[in-house]
């Protein structure tokens, strides 16, 4: 049977255990706002009593207790939860990056509005027009002129704009390369510690945290699986491929302008992420990608060019100087190269009015014939926006297969803000899921606060009536 003075040690166990516990829960409420906490639980055991029943001791009943002692410091973690969550996180990383990119594409169109270049195509048919009612008309010569600028200046500004979100993207490729780098570099460092520290019985709880937050925000970056490695490490892979390997890692590198994602030299297929979204965008072929938009762009601008120089500048096409002279004088293009004048327009970001047609309206060839009033050239210009031709192989208008071009877009755009929405929704579900087991509630930590408190007093109780005997039979007797 145990002393009297193993009655303190009972009491000194029961004193630290509640007060373990009562610091967990001090741990706890101190973290109850830390991103990536998660909830710790003192278990507390009975401690090995005096003697366990066996052959050389008693199997009666009166093995005397030792007390209680706390186990473990466990977390309180679902890991089932954690890998939807991280696939969840890849889904809405990858619709939130399209959604942003595809919605500062669709800002540079500017449709509908007055200064959106449907619009100006509509003013520049328009002035045509007019100039056919009036083609002696230097007044309404520069108007043609003014509006022709504003339509080239337009695909220009959208060309140009396309360019400057290619390069963000690709800048912020580039950003997120050297994160994704630097935080399989720190998960391996945690690895390393929590290897050590687990293999000296040690609980690195809030190590373990640590990792688990680079993880779920690699996550959001790439596609990203884990399994489980020696003494609490954690083997990460990228694509199936693995990038972290207990304290080694592998470089993950990516080329924005093939698209291609590499681990340590091998080629890997991302399944999402925001890396996957922005790739997407630069390199894809859906119609909302950035090639697909600078090709239909480019052929909008050599449908506009071609049609209208064709016209410009045909055999029978008469200007007020060929008209003067009784004879075509020189055949002017109406859009030009802006590094090259003399050539049509390669592509829409070099698209320009002839600077000939401005220092000389009356080199806009309005007529079909020697008489000044002859306004039948420009009107088969103004007729240019209800004609069908052949763009890409399909016959259609040049207004038509703008609006195409703009029409696809803001179906993708919505239709990737919804994607954004209902996946970044999903990602929060689980989150709130993982937050209800994980997180800190603070009204269950006051209640066990309480609860360790009373306890630690009578604990504290016990041990004073223990030391009443002791001092009663040494000091009493």
């Amino acid at each position: 049977m145990g002393s009297t003075f193993g009655g303190l040690e009972i009491g000194k166990r029961a004193i630290l255990a509640q007060q373990a516990a009562l610091n967990t829960t001090g741990h706890n409420i101190a973290n109850a706002n830390t991103i990536g906490y998660t909830r710790q639980d003192a278990v507390m055991k009975a401690a090995n009593p005096y003697a366990y029943p066996g052959m050389n001791n008693s199997t009666a009943p009166q093995s005397i207790g030792t007390g209680v002692e706390v186990s473990e410091l466990r977390r309180i973690r679902d890991h089932f939860l954690d890998g939807q969550y991280r696939i969840a996180q890849q889904a809405a990383g990858y619709w939130d990056a399209k959604a942003k990119a595809l919605t500062s594409i669709e800002g540079l169109f500017n449709e509908p509005s007055d200064s959106g270049l449907s619009m100006m195509l509509d003013r520049f048919w328009g002035s045509f027009q007019e100039l056919a009612k009036n083609p002696d008309s230097l007044a309404f010569r520069t108007v043609v002129a003014a509006n022709g600028k504003a339509v080239a200046d337009s695909i220009q500004a959208i060309s140009r704009g396309i360019t400057q979100i290619e390069t963000d993207l690709t800048k912020d490729v580039s950003l997120k390369e050297a994160e994704i780098n630097t935080s399989i570099k720190e998960v391996a460092d945690l690895n390393k510690q929590i290897a050590l520290l687990t293999a000296t019985g040690q609980q690195p709880n809030d190590l373990l945290d640590k990792r688990d937050l680079l993880i779920d925000n690699l996550s959001k970056l790439v596609s990203v699986q884990t399994a489980p490695g020696q003494n609490g490490m954690v083997v990460l892979k990228v694509g199936g491929v693995e990038i972290v390997n207990s304290t080694t890692t592998s470089t993950f590198s990516v080329n924005p302008q093939t698209g291609e994602t590499m681990v340590g030299g091998t080629a890997v297929t991302l399944d999402g992420g925001e890396i996957k979204g922005a790739l997407d965008i630069l390199n894809g072929t859906e119609a909302s990608s950035i090639p697909s938009l600078r090709r239909n762009l480019d052929l909008l601008a050599g449908a506009i060019a071609s049609q209208m120089n064709s016209l410009q500048t045909s055999d029978d096409a008469r200007n007020l100087d060929d008209i003067a002279a009784q004879t075509q004088v020189e055949k002017v293009l109406f859009f030009v190269d802006k590094d090259d004048p003399t050539q049509p327009p390669r592509d829409a970001a070099n698209m320009m009015v002839n600077p000939k047609i401005f220092a000389s309206p009356g080199t806009i060839a309005a007529a079909k014939s020697d008489f000044a009033g002859d306004g039948s050239n420009a009107k088969a210009m103004a007729d240019l926006q209800f004609q069908k031709i052949d763009i890409n192989g399909s016959q259609t208008t040049i207004g038509d297969f703008y609006r195409s071009i703009v029409g696809q877009l803001g179906l993708d755009v919505n239709g990737a803000i919804q994607a954004s929405d209902s996946t970044a929704a999903v990602a929060q579900q689980v989150d709130n899921r993982r937050l209800s087991i994980s997180g800190v509630s603070l009204d269950e930590e006051m209640t066990n606060m309480v609860r360790f408190q009373q306890a630690y007093n009578a604990a504290a109780k016990y041990v004073s009536a223990v030391n009443d005997m002791l001092d009663k039979l040494i000091n009493g007797l």
